[in-house]
């Protein structure tokens, strides 16, 4: 599950401001170029207070100035050679070569050049005893960030574990953003600690707003696991707060998980009437089987019949059988027909035939029962199977008796013929001489009425 979307932005320019803003320059010197909030620069300043850091000289500071205002005109070749100069200059300390290679960072990053800018942080990395312990660490995050974007998980986590204890402040992002490196390195106990964290601070203040990913996150991490209850205790969270069709099916499927058919079934009833099924075909038939399952045959028929109606689920043989063994356990036998001879005929189905040949023959469609009996010897044609044969004998029996009632004797004469062929057992012997008397009486019966 996509929980979270890869994060790749970095506070780059923001950086490397604070660099040339917090740190000392030759008296009377200023900066111009990108500005860094008030408020940043002095938080950069306070933490500059833990380390010593050399000046920037005049003549480096002059350059550097230069390769920024070639920045600002997306002169990136010309920055780029005005900053390699630079760091070839003899007289450049390490804070001055920090702050040329975040400016190649810089424009590695606008470059789209996702390697290049991991290389000028980490060579900013190797000065990092001149430069604030808080730049640092903003530059060992962000590192952390690229390697995740270039899923290098290991190296991403790798810096995270040397930027998270010393970080002053873990805030709700950072959180976010770690879990989901666990998540990614499938460690979902550690994804769960940390999202949790996040989710937990996030509500303690009214600044933060709680994100449906996170929970998200939380909801595949604890199925990864197996953690069923979890999974349920999640999705309810998402579906007071985010109430989205999916998490009504996910939640019904959960409590069918959980062995509590009866919540899982009352959930995906909620869902059908609200119209959340409506572009699921599988769950409008399972909403469809649900209704067997509490004994309403008829309703299962007319949710697979509002589903035909307006095309929400393919016409399928087996769909067409569900319709009519629904209609058939409601009682509805007229209705069952059609359904279950266009899925019999889909799939050659002999069993089928057999059925809706019996209920023909219950319902008197003599000729309809003479067709489906005959599919069924045509669909067992050959077979070895006991059951099969049985049937057969049945359905040429059967078909016998229709033959009878529609007066066709001849006919009728031949199919007790062969189904005396067929029978192996005495009972099925006896069977069809009860049945060949009865067809002597109606054939007496007959000729006596024309006479």
């Amino acid at each position: 599950m996509d929980m979270i979307k890869t994060i790749k932005s970095l506070p780059m320019a923001v950086a490397a401001a604070a660099i040339l803003a917090a740190l000392p320059l030759p008296e009377g010197v200023s900066l111009s170029g990108k500005a860094f909030a008030q408020e940043e620069e002095q938080s950069y300043a306070e933490r500059a207070k833990t380390r010593k850091v050399p000046a920037m000289s005049l003549d480096i500071h002059k350059k550097i100035q230069k390769a920024q205002e070639a920045m600002d005109l997306k002169e990136y070749t010309e920055a780029k050679e005005i900053l390699n100069e630079t760091l070839e200059s003899k007289r450049i300390n390490d804070y001055e070569k920090a702050v040329a290679w975040q400016l190649k960072a810089m424009i590695s990053y606008e470059e789209d050049d996702t390697a290049a800018t991991i290389r000028a942080y980490e060579e900013i990395l190797s000065y990092s005893e001149s430069i604030p312990v808080g730049l640092e660490l903003n530059i060992l995050y962000g590192l952390a960030q690229l390697y995740y974007s270039e899923e290098n998980y290991d190296k991403a986590l790798e810096y995270i574990k040397i930027w998270e204890p010393r970080a002053e402040v873990v805030s709700v992002n950072h959180l976010v953003f770690i879990a989901q490196v666990y998540y990614t390195l499938t460690d979902f106990d550690s994804a769960l600690d940390y999202i949790y964290r996040a989710i937990s601070d996030a509500q303690a203040v009214d600044t933060v707003e709680v994100k449906e990913q996170w929970y998200g996150m939380a909801l595949s991490a604890h199925w990864e696991l197996g953690q069923y209850t979890k999974v349920r205790d999640v999705l309810e969270i998402l579906l007071i707060n985010w109430p989205k069709p999916q998490y009504w099916i996910q939640l019904a499927g959960v409590y069918q998980e959980l062995g509590d058919e009866k919540t899982s079934y009352s959930l995906t009833e909620a869902a059908y009437k609200q119209g959340f099924l409506d572009d699921k075909p599988v769950q409008l038939v399972n909403v469809a089987q649900i209704q067997l399952a509490r004994g309403a045959p008829i309703k299962c028929a007319w949710v697979l019949e509002k589903a035909f109606k307006e095309d929400r689920i393919e016409k399928t043989a087996q769909n067409y059988k569900t319709l009519g063994q629904c209609y058939l356990m409601a009682t509805e036998y007229e209705k069952a027909l059609k359904p279950l001879s266009v899925a019999a005929k889909s799939e050659a189905d002999g069993d089928l035939w057999f059925q809706i040949g019996q209920v023909q023959m219950q319902l008197t469609h003599y000729k309809d029962a003479v067709n489906s009996f005959d599919n069924v010897v045509d669909a067992f044609k050959g077979t070895k199977d006991t059951k099969d044969k049985g049937k057969t004998l049945t359905a040429v029996m059967q078909k016998g008796q229709a033959l009878t009632e529609l007066k066709q004797f001849k006919e009728a004469h031949d199919a007790f013929d062969a189904a005396r062929k067929m029978a192996t057992d005495q009972k099925d012997r006896r069977m069809i001489t009860q049945w060949r008397n009865y067809l002597k009486a109606e054939e007496a019966r007959e000729e006596m009425l024309k006479g």
